[in-house]
C-alpha cells in the first residue's frame, strides 16, 4: 500500500519516503504535486500543511502507474505540475 510508505512531506511536497525504488519516489512526488491533488487537498483539509496521516488516508494510482510516472519525471527534468498531470492522465487511460 503506497499510503503506508509515506513518512512526511513539506511545502512543495518533497517526500522523505522509505520506498524500494527511486522511480516510485519520483512518481509519488509528481503525483502529489499535480493541480488536482493540490486542489482536493486544500478543499478537504482547508490548509496546505501535510502530515503523514493525511497522506496515508489518500487514494493513490496503482504502483505500476506511479513507477511509470516517476520514470517519466526523471527523464523530463524541469517538468511542470500540469505536465505531470497530463502524463498521469495518459498513463491511466
Amino acid at each position: 500500500d503506497v499510503g503506508n510508505i509515506v513518512r512526511s512531506a513539506r511545502k512543495r511536497r518533497h517526500l522523505h519516503v522509505g520506498v524500494e525504488s527511486e522511480d516510485l519516489a519520483h512518481g509519488l512526488t509528481a503525483y502529489l504535486n499535480t493541480p488536482a491533488v493540490d486542489e482536493a487537498f486544500r478543499q478537504f483539509n482547508g490548509h496546505t500543511q501535510v502530515n503523514a496521516t493525511d497522506l496515508k488516508q489518500m487514494r493513490y494510482p496503482s504502483h505500476p502507474v506511479l513507477v511509470s510516472l516517476g520514470r517519466w519525471a526523471k527523464a523530463h527534468v524541469g517538468y511542470t505540475d500540469v505536465m505531470a498531470a497530463e502524463q498521469l492522465a495518459a498513463l491511466t487511460r
